[in-house]
């Protein structure tokens, strides 16, 4: 079964695939101290080059295995939803990332509901799982908000941007038929 990228409209947000001209909007974003506190894997400072490979791998994503959608506030790139599905399990993991210029405005939670219910429906999944730094409260709240449910906490699981050892805490969902996530026709 091949998934073709797709395009979701919430209330307020666009997701769609990354396009070239994304990379100013992701250069300003992601070249952020604040951003990349909890997120290791992204390089800081982040640069031009950072962000023209960044657009180039989301862009060239199976989406069969790999959707990632860009998420887009009045034609501006503000973050990303993306998914690892493990079809055979039926399960997908979870992640996303919003410039820290619109936290705390429920973007966060709106994209991810959104990119979780055609996820569900896309994949036919039973399961979506997402795991943060026990210390990011902002993505610990997101994924209460869509509904999971805090399972377990990988100590020591892997080094954060210091060096030291981060805790990794587990939120999970048994997806049930019928989540909309707010999605628009």
């Amino acid at each position: 079964m091949t998934t073709r990228p797709t395009e979701l409209r919430t209330d307020r947000l666009q997701l769609r695939p990354f396009r070239v001209d994304d990379v100013p909007d992701a250069l300003a974003y992601r070249n952020d101290p604040d951003f990349v506190r909890f997120l290791p894997h992204v390089p800081h400072p982040f640069t031009q080059q950072d962000a023209e490979a960044f657009v180039a791998r989301n862009i060239s994503e199976s989406w069969d295995t790999s959707p990632v959608f860009a998420v887009v506030l009045n034609d501006r790139l503000i973050g990303t939803v993306n998914f690892d599905v493990d079809r055979p399990r039926r399960s997908a993991m979870l992640g996303y990332a919003l410039g820290r210029s619109w936290w705390g405005c429920g973007l966060a939670t709106e994209a991810a509901g959104a990119a979780m219910a055609w996820a569900t429906k896309t994949y036919d999944l039973k399961r979506i799982w997402a795991s943060t730094d026990v210390r990011h409260v902002r993505s610990v709240r997101v994924l209460e908000k869509l509904g999971m449910q805090r399972e377990s906490v990988r100590l020591a699981d892997h080094p954060g941007r210091d060096g030291a050892m981060v805790d990794e805490v587990v939120y999970g969902i048994d997806v049930v038929n019928g989540m909309d996530g707010g999605i628009r026709n």
